[in-house]
């Protein structure tokens, strides 16, 4: 156990289990072929000592691909006694030279969620050599690789996420005030954070008509990275042939609504969408830090400094320079994501907010997300003024594939108080984002959630409890998805009624004979009794955390 609990490197895991199940079943050749999400293929990892080593990083499989992406597809291990290469699944591979194999033992490694994290492959010269015992060992084992797996890629996400987080705390002082200092710094920092070979910034300032500035950084053998920039075009383009002939480019635009410039990186890897995913949080930052820098015209700067103040007298002092004198109702939106090009669906999203906060109201864009000041005569906002953002804001993401979260907050009677509507309008945001129906664009105003607001400590006071409860029904899960049964559903409804037999069953449209004994069969798989001293509201909720999870390895096993 102690070698799968330590998140270490995703093969460096795999290598222990390979060594551990081959001690442990004489198997003559163990593979573990791990998943890879980007490429939707069982990538073979690690491999035994032998011939079969030159297969390791070369061999993709596609689900139900041989016997291996067949163990795969149908989450079910699979033992051949002999006549390996007889079986209609079998598909060869010179680097393993499976002809000298006699048996072999397939089995699926998943997560706790059923999530397919790859597959064991072990291998006997013998005929019948696999037997209960050792499916045992490499089922356990994959248990075992599972969790450390996930372990893995929690530690390694926690140490991305954290130097993502700390990427603009770490700029120096002189960085954070000139503009070509604050380039420099971030093209030498993020070579190490994307793990890249050359990077390369093109900033477009709005304040200046001069040439762009663009700046360049190259990794070096002995950690001395260089630095280089230049404002011309013919120059850097002269760079980039001499230095990145042959490696893989990507790029992303700093910045999301407002772009400022270009973040192109170069690496012999390929890239893959986690990597896309970095350049594009770190691109961001970055934008929101030359933003900054370059403050002194920019026109979204207003904007920055509404949404970060924490002085009223700040606060109102801003929405006088932008000459809002009545009451206001802030609506704050979040962009998560679009399709297509970032510039144009922001110009389309401002468009869109312009057109329903009417000619009285201040739309305000930076980076990927925005506010908008409604006006609000009287001190009501029109009543229908969320349902018609709502579905432009649908409309919009039907065309572009706009992804947002919108949170309405309270009307501001006077320009001191914007501060707090700005406020309850970030707790709107913060409440559809956390419950929200999993929808494109979803959104939430502070009235219809104010009352609510204590639910999300009544919910963080009782997780641990329905976390303990979830976990002690994964018989009851595997039992459903096993069968193709509804025990489940049947005990969510049945605490859902607070343990009553006749309403449950008039809810479920079965005899209450039927009933008890799907009860009887609950209680069996659990070991214990459903009775008056059972916690009914724990259980229902665990109950539908269960279901949730039956439901999505049903829907996996379907694809």
């Amino acid at each position: 156990m102690l070698l799968f609990a330590q998140g270490r490197d995703l093969v460096e895991l795999a290598d222990d289990a390979v060594q551990l199940v081959a001690r442990e079943t004489g198997a003559a050749a163990v593979f573990v072929y791990l998943w890879d999400e980007d490429e939707e293929r069982l990538v073979l990892r690690v491999a035994t000592p032998g011939p079969q080593q030159t297969g390791v990083g070369e061999i993709r499989l596609r689900l139900g691909e041989g016997i291996t992406g067949w163990a795969a597809l149908r989450r079910r291990s699979v033992i051949i006694d002999r006549d390996l290469q007889e079986d209609p699944r079998f598909i060869g591979f010179d680097e393993i030279e499976e002809e000298e194999f006699r048996s072999i033992l397939a089995v699926p490694i998943a997560d706790e969620q059923s999530r397919l994290r790859g597959v064991f492959a072990l291998y006997s010269k013998d005929e019948a050599a696999f037997g209960e015992d050792e499916l045992a060992i490499a089922v356990e084992v994959g248990r075992l690789l599972a969790t450390g797996l996930l372990r893995a890629e929690t530690v390694a996400d926690l140490n991305r996420q954290s130097a993502a987080a700390h990427f603009l705390l770490d700029f120096p002082s002189v960085a954070r005030t000139a503009l070509v200092p604050c380039l420099q710094f971030a093209a030498r920092r993020l070579l190490d954070l994307l793990d890249i070979d050359v990077c390369m910034l093109e900033y477009i300032s709005r304040r200046e008509s001069g040439a762009t500035p663009i700046i360049f950084a190259f990794r070096s053998v002995d950690g001395d990275n260089r630095v280089w920039s230049t404002h011309s075009r013919v120059a850097a383009q002269s760079s980039i042939d001499q230095n990145c002939a042959g490696l893989e480019n990507s790029s992303v635009a700093i910045g999301m609504g407002a772009s400022h410039g270009v973040l192109s990186c170069y690496r012999r890897a390929r890239f893959r969408a986690r990597d896309f995913e970095r350049m594009s949080v770190l691109a961001t930052q970055l934008g929101v830090l030359l933003e900054a820098v370059d403050l002194n015209s920019v026109g979204s700067s207003l904007a920055t400094r509404l949404r970060l103040t924490q002085d009223d007298a700040e606060a109102a002092r801003i929405l006088s320079e932008l000459n809002v004198e009545g009451p206001v109702c802030p609506v704050v939106v979040r962009v998560h994501s679009v399709r297509g090009d970032w510039e144009t669906v922001s110009r389309s999203l401002k468009d869109t907010l312009a057109s329903v906060a009417g000619a009285r109201g201040i739309v305000l864009l930076h980076s990927t997300w925005g506010m908008v000041l409604v006006d609000a005569p009287g001190g009501r906002v029109s009543a229908d003024f969320s349902v018609r953002l709502l579905k432009a804001l649908q409309r919009l993401s039907d065309e572009t594939g706009l992804r947002a979260s919108v949170g309405m907050g309270s009307v501001s009677p006077t320009p001191a108080q914007i501060r707090q509507s700005i406020n309850h309008a970030r707790q709107a945001l913060d409440w559809t984002e956390a419950y929200g129906r999993g929808l494109p664009v979803t959104l939430a105003s502070y009235a219809e959630i104010r009352d609510v607001l204590p639910l999300v400590e009544v919910v963080s006071s009782m997780a641990p409890k329905i976390a303990e409860t979830a976990r002690a029904l994964d018989p009851l899960v595997r039992y459903d998805v096993a069968q193709g049964s509804h025990l489940v559903r049947t005990l969510a409804v049945l605490a859902s009624c607070g343990g009553s037999v006749n309403e449950a069953a008039v809810r479920l449209v079965i005899h209450r004979n039927t009933l008890r004994q799907r009860m009887q069969r609950i209680e069996q798989l659990l070991g214990l009794s459903l009775d008056a001293t059972t916690d009914w509201p724990v259980l229902g909720l665990s109950t539908r955390v269960a279901a949730i999870r039956v439901d999505k390895v049903r829907a996996a096993s379907r694809r």
